[in-house]
């Protein structure tokens, strides 16, 4: 079932695939306290090039985001928004699929998730105590490059090609 696969019709589909990641993220979100975990999984489609894969799912993960949190509408449209733009641009200083840009990546990826998170909370105006942004964004650090480089070399192991 999970042997790596060669041509078209071997591995295992991507719809069963993204189902199982989208369940084992928002698991290992819950978990971890509120750490993004969804946000690999589009960085995924990036790097293999599936364009129509990643605009439907990135609604569905906005939707998910902003009817999970309570934070104003448009905080995780900014977060992907950026974090699109930043991958179209930073992509041309390494190949997406080298591990040093996927550990590069991930760094820039959750400092501008703390300025997200922290302005939101600010524009807001919630009275909440926000941790130590180093700590913080080590951990989401450690988070995004290891699910993120998990994720990839998964899918490019165990899916079959083509599109959901």
């Amino acid at each position: 079932m999970f042997r790596r696969h060669e041509g078209k019709g071997e591995g295992i589909s991507p719809v069963l695939w993204w189902i199982v990641y989208f369940v084992v993220a928002l698991w290992a979100q819950e978990l971890s306290g509120g750490f993004d975990f969804l946000a690999p999984g589009l960085l995924v489609c990036l790097q293999i090039g599936q364009w129509w894969s990643l605009i439907w799912m990135t609604w569905f993960v906005i939707f998910m985001q902003e009817g999970m949190g309570d934070l104003v509408f448009g905080s995780s449209l900014l977060f992907y928004a950026g974090m699109y733009l930043a991958f179209l641009f930073s992509r041309w200083l390494l190949e997406p699929r080298n591990p040093f840009f996927i550990l590069f990546f991930s760094l820039l990826l959750s400092v501008w998730h703390w300025l997200v998170l922290s302005g939101a909370v600010q524009f807001q105006e919630i009275p909440v105590r926000m941790p130590a942004p180093w700590n913080w964004i080590l951990r989401q650090w450690l988070f995004y490059g290891i699910f993120w480089g998990g994720a990839f070399w998964a899918y490019r192991r165990w899916v079959r090609r083509g599109y959901i």
